[in-house]
């Protein structure tokens, strides 16, 4: 993930240093990935002594505030319970504010290599009817798109233009080929989305049409595209049914604050 601007004033925010582990009750046995949410260990933890940590560490999201700004290896005192370890290790971080602007990719593995891709979205037979896991809430993927990887349909775009509380959505065009369940494919969300999936080392997102699968709060902005030939520029409706091979996906969005994902320059460190 990456800043790329501030709604108030514009501006991306500049680093700063920070005390930080990444591990809230280890001497720094985690590997921290650039670009990957922390947050400051809860209040419940300090006992071990307050820092900055990987947004991964429980409680997952809580009192979030940046985006790592280097990468972090494992190993070395860290952890200020080690009389060993000295003074802090200070990392630099990205502060983020609810209305920080995020930009994430789909990517189709995480920093640490686990897969991102969805499967089980398909179209039976050549045409507009996409068969996909059963969705939640009707309309809640019209103004998505679909970008398969593998099988006949492989490197095509398709935009959604309706979706029901069931096991069926329906493409704007048609595609060329049939498709299987077993195929692969990036699924990119609407672009005011409220909910995103944040990958396992939450430095991008995880592909899921599946709303009741998507637990980050979020307020989406936009989405992008950047692919050989195609400079990187906003998702439209004229790419819709074109072949793009090694198209890459992005989306704007804020993280706004909640209980599940509390902004702690906002809502202070939360007490339990």
């Amino acid at each position: 993930m990456q800043i790329v601007r501030d709604l108030f004033h514009g501006m991306a925010p500049v680093p700063i240093e920070v005390p930080f582990c990444p591990d809230t009750d280890a001497d720094g046995s985690n590997t921290g990935y650039k670009g990957q949410l922390v947050k400051i260990t809860d209040f419940d933890d300090i006992d071990h002594g307050t820092w900055v940590t990987l947004a991964t560490e429980a409680t997952a999201l809580e009192n979030l505030c940046g985006i790592l700004a280097e990468d972090v290896t494992s190993g070395g005192s860290c952890y200020m319970l080690d009389s060993s370890s000295g003074d802090w290790i200070r990392k630099k971080i990205f502060p983020i504010l609810p209305s920080t602007v995020i930009r994430a990719e789909y990517s189709r593995k995480d920093a640490a290599g686990t897969d991102n891709t969805d499967t089980g979205i398909y179209t039976a037979s050549a045409g507009t009817a996409l068969t996909c896991p059963s969705l939640t809430a009707a309309d809640d993927m019209i103004g998505a798109w679909v970008y398969w990887l593998t099988g006949n349909n492989a490197n095509c775009l398709h935009y959604i233009s309706d979706s029901t509380n069931s096991t069926s959505a329906t493409l704007a065009t048609a595609t060329a080929n049939a498709g299987a369940s077993v195929d692969t494919c990036l699924v990119i969300a609407p672009p005011l989305t409220h909910l995103l999936d944040f990958d396992a080392t939450y430095t991008g997102l995880i592909s899921e049409i599946v709303d009741g699968s998507r637990s980050e709060t979020v307020q989406g902005i936009d989405y992008y595209i950047q692919a050989p030939g195609i400079n990187f520029q906003k998702l439209t409706r004229d790419l819709d049914g074109l072949y793009i091979p090694n198209a890459r996906f992005f989306h704007d969005f804020t993280i706004p604050g909640t209980a599940a994902g509390s902004n702690v320059w906002v809502h202070g460190q939360a007490q339990s």
